[in-house]
């Protein structure tokens, strides 16, 4: 981002684009950023590639991610704290490659505190049904939190999620799937906001089903 010093005809400070601005003795100047000649190192070829495979898989979820991760995982949050946590914290190595590790991948971050006793079962084709104990008394909660659902197949990067779905005293929610083909595998995950989006829960992963 740049500084323009003395209105839209005055010079400017920092970059645009490819283009530096800077000031010498009182005079303004422009050059061009110079082309990097020096080979990239594993490290930042590997951080390059968790950034990318991280940014495609959450791009689907911007609606859920400005909800699920609101003021948190950066000071922007949403999508941004979703993507700066889920880089740092989410990834895994398999034979020198980058992969997503599903079970410390989150859709949602906060302190609300989460469902107690979760679990998803597949209740006919396509459709997931949630469950989680809807009469433990649990600090800081209220009866009218909203559940938020993900089901997300991290090698097509196909994803369906619900946000905002049911209250929390309900106990019971449900998440049907796009149209695709049958038999791949979806990584599930629960998660709850407050009814006035002020506060959200870290997410829970559920494990894994077939459908």
């Amino acid at each position: 981002m740049a500084r323009i010093k003395n209105g839209i005809l005055g010079g400017f400070s920092g970059k645009v684009g490819t283009v530096v601005g800077y000031t010498i003795n009182g005079k303004e100047f422009m050059r061009s950023l110079p082309e990097r000649t020096k080979p990239r190192t594993e490290n930042e070829k590997k951080n390059n590639s968790a950034f990318g495979l991280v940014q495609e898989t959450l791009t689907p979820l911007l609606k859920l991610l400005k909800v699920s991760f609101k003021n948190y995982g950066s000071e922007r949050g949403g999508s941004k704290g979703a993507l700066s946590w889920n880089v740092k914290n989410a990834m895994m190595e398999v034979d020198g490659i980058k992969m997503i590790d599903p079970a410390l991948f989150k859709m949602s971050g906060g302190e609300l505190s989460g469902a107690i006793d979760p679990a998803v079962v597949l209740e006919s084709p396509g459709l997931f049904r949630f469950h989680w104990n809807a009469d433990a008394d649990q600090l800081g909660t209220k009866k009218q939190d909203q559940v938020l659902l993900l089901a997300i197949n991290f090698e097509t990067k196909k994803s369906k999620y619900v946000c905002p779905g049911a209250f929390r005293n309900t106990g019971t929610e449900t998440l049907l799937l796009p149209n695709e083909k049958s038999g791949l595998e979806w990584h599930l995950y629960i998660g709850f906001v407050a009814e006035d989006r002020s506060i959200q829960s870290d997410s829970q992963y559920l494990g894994k089903l077939t459908a």
